[in-house]
């Protein structure tokens, strides 16, 4: 699911949602993928077979974590600039795994890809961020047609709902793998 269908979604759960400026949605769904982000972060991997010692980094590469062979062990791992360096030891056995935290703000909102497994997440956090100026608007309509605001959920609730989900996604925190190392002699 690209992000643009992430918010279209979740703006379906609107009636009415009087919140709908494409530039001001397009912000909250950035902050929301922001928010998971830097409160759980997520882990990607790339696959190297071909023994390469360079390798472009992804599009969606925000931070190395480290890279292992077939049996777990550590293999050195670098970033720099465009590239990601590997430096294979005698022990290295293929395929050797790349583990980077993806830049999740940063995706391209047509064409970029929400892991499927933080959707439920993010698509609930974008709720509630949405919620606050809509159910504002909604309040602020209701007030000046003098039509009874009591059903209508208030400022606290909702930025008590968005504290409630910051909390989720932080306890839903990316566990950084572990790695074997060995000493370099082969006796």
């Amino acid at each position: 699911m690209s992000p643009i269908e992430l918010l279209e979604d979740v703006k379906s759960r609107f009636t009415p949602l009087l919140h709908r400026e494409a530039e001001k949605l397009e912000s909250l769904l950035r902050q929301a993928l922001r928010a998971y982000q830097d409160r759980a972060g997520y882990i990607q991997k790339i696959r190297v077979t071909d023994n390469a010692t360079n390798i472009p980094k992804p599009t969606d590469f925000l931070a190395l974590i480290g890279a292992s062979d077939k049996q777990g062990d550590m293999v050195y791992s670098d970033d720099f600039g465009t590239d990601i360096t590997l430096e294979y030891s005698w022990n290295t056995k293929s395929p050797v795994t790349v583990s980077y935290i993806a830049n999740l703000a940063d995706l391209d909102l047509k064409t970029g890809i929400v892991p499927p497994e933080i959707v439920g997440v993010v698509s609930n956090y974008l709720e509630a961020l949405i919620a606050i100026p809509n159910y504002d608007r909604i309040r602020r309509v209701s007030i000046a047609g003098k039509v009874d605001t009591s059903t209508i959920p208030d400022e606290n609730t909702l930025n008590q709902r968005k504290l409630d989900l910051e909390l989720d996604m932080s306890s839903r925190r990316a566990i950084l793998p572990g790695f074997t190392i060995y000493g370099a002699g082969g006796n």
